[in-house]
């Protein structure tokens, strides 16, 4: 005795349901990682097509019998003929039209929709107007140049001036003359107010020997790391970190190489170029190039 249709019925809601919930699953995810509902789509598109797929690999063979009458001089002439449909083929056409029509959306969608695609248009008229707008909220940042003299140490040997870097003027710098190769100088901050970022465009003048090297490091409090960064004059590095957890910071600068030798008779110049803090909402405004972009 075959088992009741109420059962069967049972089963097939309940296996449906699991495969529903899988491709929601795969859905949030790509919401969550991908950052549109387009990708959720995609991902729970493809989640289905596995499905389908892997589904027809175990499924079996399906038998049938099917009737026809030829048109021939015998009216009472009948052909029975018979034909197997193999339902796992089916499935697999059907999940190999369903993975092509989602590549295709997805090309689509990356080549038209995401800033970079070929296809890519802004769809603002207005030249520029599709950048994003700071927020209401936004408030400017405080470059270290700036701050009180109790709050950054040592007062001597750190300069207050600008810089071209790469072609990109840095005219709110700070900067520490370095000579010696493997001695370390340090910039100790202790700004009264917690801030949420670090920014700077660290480098060597464009004028520098193009020969020596630079290591730049953010510390915070106690010395622990927060960035550090390798530079040369002509390959600067951008800091962006987050410092809202710590109180003190510390900047260091070391000579890594120089073909001058070991100690240098002049200064080179290791320049935290346009070095800022910002608090939360905070717009950031980081070496403009010479056309002021």
């Amino acid at each position: 005795m075959g088992e009741p249709g109420g059962g069967r019925a049972r089963r097939a809601l309940l296996r449906m349901l699991v495969i529903l919930l899988a491709c929601a699953a795969a859905g949030a995810a790509g919401r969550i990682f991908g950052g549109d509902w387009v990708w959720g789509g995609f991902a729970a598109a493809l989640t289905l097509t596995t499905v389908i797929v892997l589904r027809g690999a175990w499924q079996p063979a399906g038998r049938g019998t099917i009737n026809a009458q030829a048109a021939t001089r015998d009216a009472y002439m009948t052909h029975n003929r018979s034909f197997t449909l193999n339902a796992g083929g089916l499935s697999a056409v059907v999940g190999a039209a369903l993975i092509m029509a989602v590549n295709g959306l997805l090309v689509a969608h990356v080549s038209t929709d995401v800033p970079g695609g070929r296809y890519y248009r802004p769809t603002s008229p207005e030249p520029g107007a599709d950048r994003k707008s700071p927020p209401a909220t936004a408030v400017t940042p405080v470059f270290l140049r700036d701050l009180p003299a109790e709050q950054i140490s040592p007062a001597t040997g750190v300069s207050v001036a600008g810089a071209r870097i790469t072609g990109r003027q840095c005219s709110r710098s700070i900067y520490q003359p370095v000579s010696t190769i493997g001695l370390a100088h340090v910039i100790t901050l202790t700004p009264t107010t917690r801030y949420r970022r670090f920014m700077a465009l660290a480098g060597m003048p464009d004028d520098e020997d193009l020969k020596a090297s630079v290591e730049f490091e953010l510390l915070g409090d106690g010395q622990r790391m927060i960035g550090r960064k390798t530079v040369s004059p002509g390959k600067p590095a951008e800091f962006d970190q987050d410092i809202s957890a710590y109180a003190t910071l510390y900047l260091r600068v070391t000579l890594i190489t120089s073909k001058n030798g070991t100690e240098y008779g002049g200064d080179y110049r290791a320049v935290w170029g346009d070095a800022q803090l910002l608090p939360a909402n905070g717009q950031p405004s980081l070496c403009p190039t010479a056309a002021g972009n």
